[in-house]
């Protein structure tokens, strides 16, 4: 699975340490399936604004394959709700999007094809 790494600009402090080094890998629909059921089960909706950053919110703490030392249970969407800036939020979120691209930029060109010719052409 693909995955990018970066570099926080706040950290997430937890465990008594700042942590700033993380991977992020693509989302998937479990990923989405997974965080709306959080999102339900916490907010008791998945509609409304602070339902949506929750979700999120959850998507990111699902998708980060590391955060400095945590182990992967350690990230949760609470620990980044309480810890996460906005601007790493957004920092992590613009990380998606550019694996997003990278990924898409996988798929394969179709060849050139030369249009085809109109019966109007003239043939003189």
């Amino acid at each position: 699975m693909m995955m990018d790494s970066g570099i926080l600009l706040h950290g997430v402090e937890a465990n008594g340490k700042v942590h700033f080094d993380f991977t992020v890998r693509l989302p998937v629909i479990r990923d989405t399936v997974e965080a709306l059921e959080l999102t339900a089960e916490t907010k008791g909706t998945t509609d409304g604004a602070a339902a949506n950053i929750f979700y999120r919110v959850a998507i990111i703490a699902r998708v980060l394959g590391s955060l400095g030392d945590l182990s992967q249970d350690d990230i949760t969407a609470e620990l980044l709700l309480d810890q996460l800036t906005d601007d790493d939020f957004d920092l992590i979120d613009a990380q998606i999007s550019a694996l997003k691209k990278k990924r898409m930029d996988l798929r394969p060109t179709s060849p050139d094809t030369a249009s085809p010719s109109s019966p109007s052409e003239s043939t003189a």
